[in-house]
């Protein structure tokens, strides 16, 4: 087999390799973000921020105010790229670099989950579609049509903190995972490729003497309701689970009706393992009694619990 011949199967190869990883995401993306596929360079979401309620149909219909508003995700492109000597090829070694090629794919498949997770975990910091962070303790509540606060607005708060910041505590999140619309998007514009640079007339093969394997993407992370996740930089407690708990199943929608939500899921740092899994795992508590919190909220304990990301512009 001469040495073209080589480098297509080669590519053929490690294409199988990489699509079949693509397939073992270690995070179920679905499960904490809404997946939206994009086929432009921006989304903007100008949905967010109200809600519609049912009313006694008496004359006509009344149609419920809109606000305008614009939050924007800028979809971002990200690539990574994997030289292999054109030697390796020529001697039939290209089998020690099937692992990296399979890693490759790997990256590619855990990338959309850790932006999420990071989403999470910034979510005191990334603006959401009010012009607030995500986590915040003054969200307005009602808004006019042209999409700002509206005068007198209540505001509430999904963001729970000591007094003091010197006592702030690793953050820790209570969602609710159960409904179409999750806290997070996931905005899809071109999901990951495999391609290369294996011609060997080609620029990058004739100055290195290399073949370049590589993939690219382009999506973004972004935010929808402050209502769907509660925040918490308190000790992670049974009393201070409690209380996320208890804000998140009482928020109110734009309209001060209540938004029916159920918490669903509690995501922390590796950190916070031990905490958690005393809270939602054993049977009974340090003091012997029956643990009412086991298997109250799913545990997701991920590294990818860390900054990661720029916010989406709001």
């Amino acid at each position: 087999m001469n040495l073209p011949e080589k480098v297509r199967t080669l590519f053929t190869t490690y294409k199988g390799i990489f699509q079949n990883a693509l397939r073992t995401p270690a995070i179920n993306v679905d499960k904490f973000a809404t997946r939206v596929k994009s086929t432009s360079a921006t989304n903007t979401y100008a949905w967010l921020g109200q809600s519609t309620v049912f009313r006694k149909w008496v004359g006509d219909r009344v149609a419920q105010v809109v606000a305008k508003m614009a939050y924007v995700i800028p979809n971002q492109t990200w690539e990574m790229t994997q030289p292999i000597p054109k030697e390796a090829v020529e001697d039939d070694e290209v089998g020690i670099y099937t692992p990296l090629v399979e890693d490759m794919g790997l990256s590619a498949a855990n990338h959309p989950g850790q932006q999420v997770m990071a989403a999470y975990f910034n979510g005191d910091v990334n603006l959401c579609f009010d012009g607030k962070p995500f986590f915040a303790k003054d969200h307005p509540l009602s808004f006019n049509e042209d999409g700002t606060p509206a005068a007198g607005t209540a505001t509430f708060s999904n963001l729970l903190t000591p007094a003091d910041e010197e006592d702030y505590q690793p953050k820790w999140v209570v969602a609710a995972l159960g409904r179409p619309i999750k806290p997070t998007i996931y905005q899809e514009r071109k999901a990951a490729v495999l391609v290369s640079k294996t011609a060997l007339d080609d620029e990058t093969v004739f100055r290195t003497n290399q073949f370049e394997f590589g993939a690219d993407k382009r999506d973004a992370v972004g935010y929808t309701l402050p209502q769907f996740a509660v925040m918490s930089r308190m000790p992670l407690t049974a009393e201070n689970l409690q209380a996320a708990y208890t804000a998140l199943e009482t928020m109110v929608g734009d309209k001060g009706q209540a938004l029916g939500i159920v918490p669903t899921d509690l995501i922390c740092a590796p950190e916070l393992r031990g905490e958690a899994e005393d809270l939602l795992v054993l049977d009974r508590t340090t003091g012997g009694m029956s643990n009412r919190w086991k298997g109250r909220l799913d545990l997701t304990v991920t590294q990818h619990f860390s900054p990661l990301i720029e916010g989406p512009e709001a």
